[in-house]
């Protein structure tokens, strides 16, 4: 008498599916050990160098910010000086387009 249960591995997943050709019916029976899986150290040691990745990527954020806002206050700085100079000026009063 034949076997009626075949088992074979999913391609895609991976998964033992047992299929019995009498029922027609199919069922995953086990999950393979995972391929390739990385150890705890192994995870942990990529945690802490994503971990110095992101500290390394938010100083040079925070030096850009601190360049940024210097750069500002010298723009407002010479803008305030240029007004002083110019005070011949007398700035238009919306009233007085009427």
């Amino acid at each position: 008498m034949s076997s009626t249960l075949f088992t074979f591995p999913c391609p895609c997943c991976g998964k033992m599916v047992e299929v019995d050709t009498r029922s027609g019916k199919a069922r995953a029976v086990r999950a393979d050990e995972a391929k390739g899986g990385r150890s705890l150290d192994d995870l942990l040691a990529a945690q802490k160098k994503d971990q110095q990745r992101l500290t390394d990527l938010f100083a040079s954020a925070k030096d850009q910010q601190a360049r940024q806002q210097e750069a500002l206050d010298e723009k407002l700085r010479r803008a305030k000086e240029e007004a002083k100079k110019d005070k011949d000026e007398k700035p238009r009063s919306p009233f007085d387009l009427d």
